[in-house]
């Protein structure tokens, strides 16, 4: 039982980039949403200092205080996943703190729970019932408790890497609700770059790996002849791990000639993958990387890497994009001493957006004006961390409703390079490569920066 769960947790880790970036097919394409600095807000600037009374769980006259859920024991990863995410929201609040808090008051991180692993609902209701705080920040592989915190209408802000956040009004993820098992233009358009004519994809046992595996064939069922690559090898059959090995089916894949695989599973999947390709000397097959933003991992296994493509989930640390919060974040891990991680950087722009949705609700803020006020947002970025999220319809499956999803399907994409992760594609001033959502051709990217002007 142990096993599955754990099995379970890895594949929905890894859906997110897999499939966070593709779109329902049968959506129209749309306009890019707005980047619009001056989304109105009933807050001004001098009225952050507003210390009004609050009459409202988890706030004092000088503190609103946060409860983390996040999975720090018992991660089957082997990732810094719960450490580093509330190293990032700590390093928010001391960069907001320093300038003075809001409305008169201080962001606490108050308490911080473990769910290790398999108690993310026992914990959600143990932050609910015991924990005097306002909100809830959460990084977690399994997120049984998504059910518990938006019943209650806790303003949640999440990793969000599942299946369980769409539909919820009071949880806010990095990204909008994920289109698992969607076809998307952003693998067909990787492997035309590597110049591959032959692809390959990889996926576990799971359920969740399995319609990660679908939506890439999907993809290249949709896109593969426009980007002249053919999917001719499929298999999500893999044991989490790969107890089984993997030689078998690397031999099938160079015995029909693949260039490129794109895989539904965990870096350490990807590193027995990547050795068992070297050894059949199939050292020129490029890789796509759905959860191998890791920078040492990266560093020790250099030779195995060279040319694969990484794409994180957020403007990858090698951009110079622009910003004052990329600016920020820069200067407060650095004044902290703390490591800049993946999920340093999710921690940071979570507890963002919870100052967002405070700063929008006013000074006469409570829980529910707060989530409000973060549902009429239409073009979150994160000051162009992040595509913009329209909060009025990125709640919805978009798998279950096309016309919900975001406008873009973009990705900030890196390569290895003699140990280290480098640009593939654009520039500091425009990292992101775009591509509608949505029914169509492949057609070619365009080149993005949604830092406001």
């Amino acid at each position: 039982m142990r096993l599955r769960i754990a099995a379970t947790a890895v594949t929905l880790a890894l859906l997110a980039a897999a499939c966070g970036n593709s779109g329902g097919n049968d959506a129209e394409t749309t306009t890019p949403p707005s980047t619009n600095p001056d989304d109105p807000t009933t807050t001004t600037l001098d009225q952050r200092d507003v210390n009004n009374p609050v009459d409202e769980t988890g706030v004092s006259d000088d503190e609103i205080k946060f409860t983390s859920i996040a999975t720090i024991t018992q991660n089957p990863l082997g990732t810094n996943i719960g450490d580093a995410f509330n190293e990032g929201v700590e390093a928010y609040f001391s960069y907001r703190n320093e300038e003075g808090g809001i409305y008169g008051r201080q962001l606490v991180l108050a308490k911080k729970r473990d769910d290790q692993l398999g108690l993310n609902q026992q914990e959600a209701q143990a932050a609910v019932s015991e924990d005097d705080s306002f909100g809830v920040f959460g990084a977690s592989l399994l997120f049984t408790g998504a059910e518990v915190l938006n019943d209650a209408a806790v303003p949640t802000f999440v990793w969000n890497i599942h299946t369980e956040f769409a539909g919820k009004q009071a949880i806010f993820g990095h990204l909008g609700a994920l289109c698992f098992g969607c076809a998307g233009r952003t693998t067909p358009y990787l492997a035309q770059q590597a110049g591959a004519s032959n692809v390959g994809v990889l996926g576990y046992a799971a359920e969740q790996s399995a319609r990660c595996v679908d939506g890439n064939r999907l993809s290249f069922e949709e896109y593969g002849a426009e980007a002249g690559a053919e999917l001719v090898f499929s298999d999500k059959t893999l044991a989490f791990g790969l107890s089984g090995g993997i030689a078998p089916q690397v031999s099938e894949m160079k015995d029909k000639g693949v260039q490129f695989i794109t895989t539904c599973m965990d870096l350490n999947g990807m590193k027995i993958l990547a050795e068992e390709l070297h050894k059949q000397g199939m050292d020129d097959v490029v890789l796509h990387h759905p959860n191998t933003y890791n920078h040492a991992f990266v560093a020790a296994n250099a030779d195995i890497f060279e040319g694969d493509y990484v794409i994180p989930q957020f403007v990858p640390f090698e951009f110079n994009s622009g910003g004052a919060l990329r600016d920020r974040f820069f200067e407060y891990t650095d004044k902290l001493g703390i490591e800049r991680e993946e999920l340093t950087m999710i921690g940071w722009i979570v507890a963002d957006i919870a100052y967002t949705g405070l700063v929008k609700a006013g000074p006469d803020f409570d829980r529910q004006k707060v989530i409000d006020a973060l549902n009429q947002t239409t073009d979150y970025s994160a000051d162009g961390l992040i595509v913009p999220i329209d909060w009025t319809r990125q709640h919805t499956d978009p798998a279950k409703d096309p016309s919900q999803a975001g406008a873009l399907a973009c990705s900030a994409v890196v390569q290895v390079q003699d140990g280290k992760l480098v640009p593939a594609f654009g520039t500091d001033d425009a990292p992101w490569t775009c591509f509608p959502t949505g029914a169509g051709p492949l057609g070619e990217p365009e080149q993005l920066n949604f830092v406001p002007e």
